[in-house]
């Protein structure tokens, strides 16, 4: 009786690590649209102004009319929009931090359980003619999630989770692989249906693929950030090269 508490207690801290490594990460990202995209773009409106833009330095309506008119002008939007840019990058950082926290934590369970609501409901199709096959049509994320609330609990991340492992694990594939290695071993058909008995190797190979797509969605990549930079540096020596 006394570990019943402890798994919510568990789920509690995971969850807020989660949400304070993602909530670290979008900061980070805002303050680096500020600092980086808007910097870049207000050192750029001052070189509108130089002797490469005579009239915008003649000021007033003149120099409203020289920037819409000039070619710059759409240089200086997309510098602009680099604030933006840096903050979604900064969320899509934070979501992957999130999630490593939850894989670390639950990672295993969450592939032990998915992987045997998977395999249940591949258990239960009947056995018509290519049945196995559209076994994606049968699986749904709120089925699924409700199956997984005792151990995960509810909540939009676990949808999520559920949501992001059914779109990329590929379910005809491994299918496709379980009755290859089933005809390889000389084992019978697979018996689907009411009254299906569980098949261990089914379970293992979706709790070992469920586990690789979770690990791949928990590792956080800055090459999104290296390559939104380059590109950044390019529009701005453009810029710079059209004002000068």
């Amino acid at each position: 009786m006394s570990s019943q508490p402890a798994r919510p207690q568990s789920l509690v801290r995971t969850g807020a690590k989660a949400g304070f490594a993602f909530a670290g990460s979008a900061i980070k990202g805002a303050l680096i649209g500020l600092f980086l995209g808007g910097g870049v773009f207000f050192y750029y409106l001052s070189q509108l102004q130089g002797p490469g833009n005579p009239a915008a330095r003649a000021g007033g309506v003149g120099a409203i009319v020289a920037l819409i008119t000039s070619p710059p002008l759409l240089v200086a939007v997309l510098l602009a929009l680099f604030v933006g840019v840096y903050f979604l990058l900064g969320v899509q950082q934070g979501r992957a931090r999130a999630m490593q926290h939850v894989v670390v934590a639950r990672g295993e369970a969450v592939s032990q359980r998915l992987g045997d609501a998977i395999a249940g409901r591949i258990e239960a199709m009947p056995r018509t003619h290519g049945g196995l096959q559209r076994v994606a049509d049968w699986l749904s994320p709120d089925a699924l999630c409700q199956q997984l609330a005792p151990v995960l609990g509810e909540g939009r991340a676990v949808r999520t989770v559920v949501g992001f492992v059914l779109a990329r694990l590929p379910l005809s594939d491994m299918l496709a692989e379980w009755q290859q290695e089933r005809a390889a071993q000389g084992a019978a058909a697979p018996a689907t249906g009411e009254g299906a008995t569980q098949d261990p190797a089914l379970r293992a190979l979706l709790t070992r693929r469920i586990h690789e797509v979770l690990q791949d969605m928990s590792t956080p990549s800055r090459k999104s950030f290296f390559i939104a930079l380059a590109v950044q540096a390019v529009l701005l020596g453009v810029g710079l090269w059209l004002v000068r």
